[in-house]
């Protein structure tokens, strides 16, 4: 697997983890707003080059499959 396709997998997935999370308190609320900004901020973009420059890597493409386009 290309290294910035790594890249970007461990930084989606950290994302779609705090994404799916609920601010139970002020304190987690900002918490949870300053690592969605650090981990989700360009990251749509950021798919859809991987998925323009790999477009003849099947590996690739299976691995990006399951990540939604538009979260920002």
């Amino acid at each position: 697997m290309p290294a910035d396709v790594r890249t970007f997998i461990q930084r989606r997935d950290g994302c779609d983890h705090f994404r799916g999370e609920e601010a139970t308190d002020p304190e987690r609320a900002t918490f949870l707003a300053a690592q969605l900004k650090k981990l989700c901020t360009g990251t749509d973009a950021q798919l859809a080059r991987l998925r323009k420059s790999y477009a003849a890597n099947p590996v690739v493409i299976r691995a990006l499959a399951d990540y939604e386009p538009n979260i920002e």
